[in-house]
């Protein structure tokens, strides 16, 4: 495992619990969410309305004045839909790229970093149901990267507000041409770059995303997460 990773993995408890499965937990630390519950049968860390959860802990009321959450156990899960709490279930995978930096060696690809003017063309291209402009308008503060071919935008990514590699569109016409493995590629290096953990986590029946993500040689969590809304 690269020293970079060991060194965002190592220090909250629950991470030394399980380095690779819990690592989210620091890098979301460090982002700054504070922790809100830390206890022998769980942790909870908050930043904005997103909540970051492992262990057992389901007690309603920390969970309730959020948006999203992402939890680690069925049992939390289930509790917090039952309770009303969110509606929505999401179950992913988790990928962690351990390694060094990857090597770019695509001459027609030009990536660059993308800024608000190109909050238009972002918007009109990410597909994702739940994204506002608003939400897109932070990202481009925070780190999203287009993939330009003769000048012409093929794609782009970026760093969700948790933390994870995604936000991932790749033009229809630009497709099967190694767009996403060099969008991606590029978001692992800065992460690295940037003491970042480099990881993301993908829905379970999303294949093409889960052979990009072996493709680049991420590490799959064997245990799924889920994400609740």
């Amino acid at each position: 495992m690269a020293s970079i990773v060991r060194k965002i993995m190592e220090e909250l408890q629950w991470v030394r619990k399980d380095p690779f499965r819990y690592g989210f937990l620091r890098d979301f630390k460090n982002r700054g969410a504070s922790i809100i519950y830390d206890s022998e049968d769980g942790i909870v860390l908050k930043r904005g309305n997103i909540i970051y959860s492992a262990g057992t802990v389901s007690e309603p009321s920390l969970f309730s004045d959020t948006f999203v959450a992402m939890v680690c156990e069925p049992s939390v899960r289930d509790r917090l839909i039952e309770a009303e709490v969110f509606r929505e279930c999401f179950e992913c995978l988790q990928a962690i790229y351990t390694g060094g930096p990857i090597a770019l060696e695509r001459d027609n690809i030009v990536i660059r970093q993308l800024e608000l003017p190109d909050l238009p063309f972002v918007l009109a291209n990410y597909h994702h149901p739940g994204s506002t402009e608003k939400h897109i308008r932070e990202r481009l503060d925070d780190y999203m990267v287009g993939a330009f071919v003769d000048g012409r935008c093929a794609g782009f990514a970026g760093i969700h507000e948790e933390g994870s590699i995604g936000l991932l569109e790749v033009l229809p016409d630009f497709r099967r041409r190694g767009i996403a493995e060099a969008l991606e590629s590029h978001l692992i290096n800065w992460c690295i770059q940037n003491s970042r953990l480099p990881y993301c986590h993908v829905l379970t029946n999303n294949a093409a995303s889960i052979a990009l993500q072996k493709k680049l040689k991420l590490t799959f969590d064997e245990k799924p997460l889920y994400w609740l809304s």
